[in-house]
């Protein structure tokens, strides 16, 4: 998992070097089920996500 802007951009470059054809690339549906508001929350103890998404807003993403 990248943990920084530059190891995200990193691993796009890669995929995209992988050459998918639209056939390999699937939209969704653009809603989330019902269902998965009703799952539990995954536990975080140490904080990453939030860290990472503070991390994403202080490099403009």
């Amino acid at each position: 998992m990248p943990r920084t802007h530059k190891e995200r951009r990193e691993l796009i470059k890669r995929l995209a070097a992988k050459k998918l054809g639209p056939e390999d690339i699937k939209p969704g549906s653009g809603k989330i089920s019902e269902e998965f508001w009703k799952l539990p929350k995954p536990k975080d103890p140490e904080g990453w996500a939030r860290r990472y998404l503070i991390e994403d807003r202080r490099e403009g993403r």
